[in-house]
């Protein structure tokens, strides 16, 4: 156990801890290693068909280590650490919906007082984003409270930022009832909309197989929202639900609104070729072209850049979907006042994890669109087939045809050449082969 201790203390030492350290908070060699993720509990006032902590909050974050004393004073205790050893991460508060609790507002208000206290505002990239569902808007109080948080932050020169979780008037109160039971109507939406145009705030919907036929209306809802309410259009961030239930009718339905989401932002743009690409590149227009872009580690989303803390116990896992009991890798130790050590659960796991590269995975090595494909999630692996590393068949039909969507849209309009160019090298072999077939099927008559 000791020299797994150590192991653990070496390897943190060498990515997360050197990073945080201020002479590097700039340094692009580091850049993946910059997060802390704060996790607070698994409560939450939505009951979401495919959340997982709906589902299995039981598991992921007991509710024996949810008391809210317990989780505020194990936080101060982690600032005070990081005070302590010079350590300067972006915190990253999470939980399953922070603003609709006590210990929410307490855990953002010490987190802007640390950044205040550590002068963290002289660097950019010290912001701190929450996502949120924005039911805080049915309440005029906690509506009132989050904007003191906000103005807090920002009359002390720190970056506060919301990112709205909000699937939209044709899907959402269906697939995210409130467990009040309360509905969401055209006058909600208005005041989440005004309140993000206000700050600045853009939106985070969740693609599900449910209802996935309405998703062009709703799409389009939220453009003519953004233009009501003056938000540019790329203020979307478009990420789909990687669930095992999708079938084949939903993954077609998926196809084409994903196409057609495609080419909406080049018909919106107004512009051709290479300007387009520079637009696409400069706006990132809701993560649907991502598939050209490399993100410099192994997973594709940021549980490998994202040190994910949950604060019930100090425990360091995958991320917060898939920290059951397996996958804790280390937590800190404490007397009981401050930090005193760290201590390894599974290291193995832990250097793993770190390490992997799914384009390794079973299935996925052999895969003709791993360079293209963002990966799968780790923990609704975990949930469907016992381990973390093996893909779900369903999603990755939904990912060929989230592929397909977007390569077909590219050569359709004459932009193939310029995101080929575009490209790493390592994409281009497989962008070739779909072009040349996607010619020759033409030519067939297909």
């Amino acid at each position: 156990m000791k020299e797994e201790n150590e192991l653990v203390k070496n390897l943190l030492e060498r990515t997360f801890f050197k990073a945080w350290k201020l002479e590097n908070i700039d340094n692009e060699k580091y850049a993946n290693y910059s997060t802390l993720e704060v996790q607070t509990n698994a409560r939450c006032d939505l009951k979401c068909t495919y959340c997982y902590y709906n589902k299995y909050k039981d598991e992921l974050y007991p509710e024996e280590i949810s008391n809210d004393n317990l989780v505020l004073k194990n936080l101060d205790m982690l600032l005070n650490w990081l005070e302590e050893n010079k350590l300067y991460p972006r915190i990253e508060p999470f939980s399953g919906e922070l603003f609709a609790q006590e210990v929410g507002f307490k855990t953002v208000d010490k987190i802007i007082d640390f950044y205040i206290r550590n002068n963290m505002r002289i660097k950019d990239q010290h912001y701190i984003i929450i996502p949120t569902n924005f039911t805080f808007i049915f309440s005029k109080n906690r509506t009132k409270r989050v904007e003191e948080l906000l103005n807090k932050a920002k009359v002390n020169g720190i970056k506060l930022y919301l990112s709205a979780s909000v699937d939209g008037k044709f899907v959402e109160n269906e697939n995210r009832p409130t467990k009040s039971g309360r509905l969401r109507d055209d006058e909600y939406y208005d005041k989440v909309f005004s309140f993000c145009s206000k700050w600045k705030f853009s939106f985070h919907p969740m693609i599900y197989s449910n209802k996935i036929e309405k998703w062009i209306d709703n799409f389009m809802w939220f453009q003519e929202m953004f233009e009501k309410h003056n938000i540019p259009y790329w203020y979307i961030y478009l990420l789909e639900v990687r669930n095992v239930e999708w079938t084949k009718k939903q993954i077609k339905e998926f196809y084409k609104f994903f196409k057609y989401v495609c080419n909406y932002y080049y018909l919106k743009s107004g512009l051709k070729g290479q300007d387009f690409l520079n637009h696409v590149t400069e706006k990132k227009l809701s993560n649907v072209f991502s598939l050209f872009y490399r993100v410099g580690r192994g997973t594709g989303c940021s549980t490998q850049s994202t040190l994910q803390l949950r604060l019930g116990d100090l425990s360091h896992s995958i991320c917060h979907r898939t920290a059951y009991k397996p996958h804790v890798f280390w937590k800190f130790i404490t007397d009981g006042n401050k930090i005193t050590d760290i201590e390894a659960v599974n290291a193995p796991l832990f250097i793993t994890h770190q390490t992997l590269d799914e384009d390794n995975f079973p299935v996925c090595e052999s895969c003709f669109i791993k360079h293209l494909c963002n990966g799968q999630c780790l923990g609704s692996m975990y949930e469907t087939n016992s381990t973390p590393f093996v893909p779900i068949p369903t999603v990755c039909a939904l990912e060929h045809a989230k592929v397909a969507a977007v390569l077909d849209m590219v050569i359709e309009n004459d932009l193939f050449k310029y995101y080929y160019d575009f490209t790493c090298l390592e994409k281009r072999p497989a962008m070739k082969i779909y072009y040349d077939r996607y010619w020759k099927e033409k030519s067939n008559g297909f």
